[in-house]
């Protein structure tokens, strides 16, 4: 049975066929994610159906009972469905980016989301060339927003000088380590349990073997966030190693 992904990105979600959890009945494909803005979470989507799209309807995020990579299963209740679109909501795709100093980084792009909870775990925007930035696209976390308007976002310098260029594979990575510090936890939790039935010299073995699971997730985080470094010794030049070799020849030890 597969895992329901910990991480998404919104434009994933779009056009995805959405189906009735009960009747298995098409409801119609997602053509809208309502996003509340300062709560940076999503709290809805919006489904279109029937010749050229002419019926739209909408459901609450608290309505969905699985993403799946084919299709979103909902639980069609009317009482739940949405009927008035807030005027906090808005969907932030293509507003730009400022800085609080004034100064134009870019576009948004996307934004990741934990398809459980709803809650927006970091923003995407396409850089414009500044402070050298390459094409691509970098992530923008929700506490360097501090301002949102109709058409701009402003956030923070400071934070965005050393925004991180978003990767195809990183939301997985992002989820592999949430999966990884989930299972250490539950680990930890029976190895404690365990530990206050059992006599002391074994609850200190119990106690290390934690140590040790705790210690593995804090190096498979560090693979995830830190590139591989080069430790190799640079090479000795041969006229330096001839030198040397020169040297010893010409100051052998003295005999004992």
């Amino acid at each position: 049975m597969s895992k329901q992904p910990e991480v998404l990105k919104q434009t994933e979600l779009l056009n995805r066929l959405v189906l009735d959890r009960h009747t298995t009945e098409e409801v119609g494909r997602v053509v809208q994610v309502l996003l509340d803005p300062p709560a940076n979470r999503v709290v809805g989507l919006t489904c279109k159906s029937g010749f050229l799209g002419s019926k739209k309807r909408s459901f609450t995020w608290a309505q969905i009972e699985s993403i799946g990579i084919d299709s979103i299963m909902i639980d069609v209740s009317p009482e739940e469905t949405l009927t008035d679109k807030q005027e906090t909501w808005d969907v932030l795709i293509g507003h730009e980016v400022w800085t609080d100093a004034g100064n134009k980084v870019g576009k948004l792009a996307d934004y990741l989301l934990n398809p459980k909870t709803g809650n927006v775990i970091s923003y995407l925007f396409s850089s414009n060339g500044w402070r050298g930035m390459v094409d691509g696209l970098y992530l923008l976390p929700p506490t360097a927003i501090s301002s949102i308007g109709s058409k701009r976002i402003i956030a923070l310098e400071a934070l965005l000088q050393n925004s991180e260029r978003y990767t195809e594979g990183l939301n997985q990575k992002i989820g592999q380590v949430a999966e990884l510090i989930k299972e250490d936890y539950e680990k930890t939790l029976k190895h404690v349990e365990i530990a206050r039935k059992l006599p002391q010299n074994v609850a200190e073995q119990v106690k290390d073997r934690t140590k040790v699971v705790t210690d593995t997730v804090k190096e498979k985080v560090s693979e995830v966030t830190t590139p591989p470094q080069d430790n190799s010794q640079p090479a000795i030049p041969d006229n330096k190693a001839a030198k040397g070799n020169s040297d010893s020849e010409s100051n052998p030890s003295s005999p004992n």
